[in-house]
């Protein structure tokens, strides 16, 4: 074997010896298998197990046959049968084998393949996809994945300035029905994925990080849901709670589609045209009412004339005087939130028409609660939007992978797919080289 097909198959090590017929083709379970045969013979310096210096007390002492198996070469599996020296030491009376670095000592899968694997692990393709391109078991995979896993350990002396804090539904086995994740809200790198997002839980693994590292934390970014506050309240004094801004618009949005559906449902035996215009065009009254297009006419069936989005709005709104009063109130609510304006927001909050249902009314000063939240998403820029995203992503992990049993599995799916391994492993390296240097 020439060194350009050496190099090309990965077997550069120069303790190799290759004899004549090198290659061999065999059918194994109605496939191609190619094994490669070669010698690994060395004079060791030392003994592996006494440590030693070899001055000829260590000898030949027969050989060891293995198998290893390499990169599929043109998608066919292909192994290397390597016969290894062995060798024993007189000063202790041990045997050992010869060593290569192209596969670790006492495992049969080589470091360039277990290496792919885990950057295959980082793309979110299904861990039994990996295992048939490999031609290895789906254990193997899960494997390679735990000890890539490993490398990971969270800086418990380091949090950012700006925690966002949400929850994704995992799976059944978790502690509680959802489970809790959170990032840095600034350079949007995932921290941790949590198996419950109980207050009790959170508050024994925030415990872990150090009170300097707490006391560093300014904005927490949540959603409305009470536990967030307690927690920011007794494990970060100094922080200031940001309401994402996406769950107040959705609390406007939902309660004025409630009361639409109930307007909706009263002509359902009474009037269908009615009905069928309000269920139909439910997402124009969703819409920021400056968004409604109000030039363009087309030709609509429902009305049997040309209409623009705004026109339907107003006819819409006609059907019901109360509907009318929350779709104004809902719209002045938005304007202002999206203007910045909080005074007008709390101010209409304060001051609801009583001529709107009671439970539309509760609904919206349910805001007065998280009065400081929604006053600080209002004039700073951040939001769960990043985090939410990561929720998505998370779900088509799952749904890749056709769900999961195991959440340790999926907590180190989602640290590889993230890439928070790797830019480990980088940190490390980089660590490393300035202490030397230093």
């Amino acid at each position: 074997m020439d060194y350009h097909t050496k190099k090309l198959l990965g077997l550069t090590d120069k303790n190799f010896q290759f004899p004549e017929n090198w290659l061999e083709s065999r059918t194994i379970n109605h496939l191609t298998t190619h094994f490669i045969h070669a010698r690994l013979d060395y004079t060791p310096k030392a003994c592996s197990k006494c440590g030693i210096k070899n001055e000829g007390q260590i000898i030949k002492n027969g050989t060891h046959k293995t198998k290893v198996q390499l990169l599929p070469l043109r998608s066919v599996p292909t192994f290397l049968s390597l016969k290894r020296t062995r060798f024993l030491c007189k000063e202790c009376g041990a045997t050992f084998n010869a060593k290569t670095p192209l596969v670790e000592e006492n495992c049969y899968i080589s470091r360039e393949l277990k290496q792919k694997i885990a950057m295959d692990l980082a793309r979110n393709s299904s861990r039994k996809d990996i295992a048939r391109q490999y031609f290895v078991s789906d254990v193997t995979v899960m494997r390679v994945m735990k000890e890539c896993v490993k490398t990971f350990k969270p800086n418990w002396n380091f949090l950012p300035t700006v925690l966002c804090f949400d929850e994704f539904k995992a799976m059944k086995s978790c502690e509680g029905k959802m489970s809790f994740v959170f990032m840095d809200g600034q350079t949007r790198k995932l921290l941790g994925v949590l198996e419950s997002r109980r207050l009790a839980y959170l508050r024994t693994y925030f415990y872990h990080y150090s009170r300097k590292a707490r006391l560093k934390v300014k904005y927490i970014v949540t959603d409305m849901n009470a536990p967030y506050f307690e927690l920011a309240k007794d494990l970060f004094p100094n922080a200031q709670i940001v309401t994402d801004r996406f769950h107040i618009i959705q609390q406007i949005t939902r309660s004025l589609n409630q009361l639409r559906i109930q307007t909706m449902n009263r002509y359902q035996k009474t009037d269908s045209l009615k009905y069928s215009r309000l269920k139909r065009f439910w997402k124009l009254f969703l819409k920021d009412s400056n968004s409604l297009d109000s030039s363009n006419y087309r030709y609509n069936r429902s009305f049997k004339r040309p209409m623009t989005g705004k026109a339907i709005v107003d006819e819409l709104l006609t059907y019901d005087h109360t509907l009318k009063l929350a779709y104004e109130t809902c719209q002045y609510l938005m304007y202002y939130f999206k203007q910045g304006k909080s005074r007008h927001f709390f101010d209409l909050i304060y001051s609801l028409d009583n001529r709107l249902p009671k439970w539309f009314r509760k609904k919206l000063t349910f805001f007065k609660k998280y009065k400081k939240g929604i006053k600080n998403a209002l004039s700073t820029n951040y939001s769960n939007g990043p985090l939410e995203g990561t929720n998505n992503k998370i779900k088509v992990i799952k749904r890749v992978a056709y769900g999961y049993r195991n959440f340790a599995n999926l907590r180190d799916r989602i640290y590889l797919v993230q890439g928070l391994i790797f830019e480990d492993v980088k940190d490390n390296k980089k660590k490393l080289q300035l202490s030397k240097a230093a």
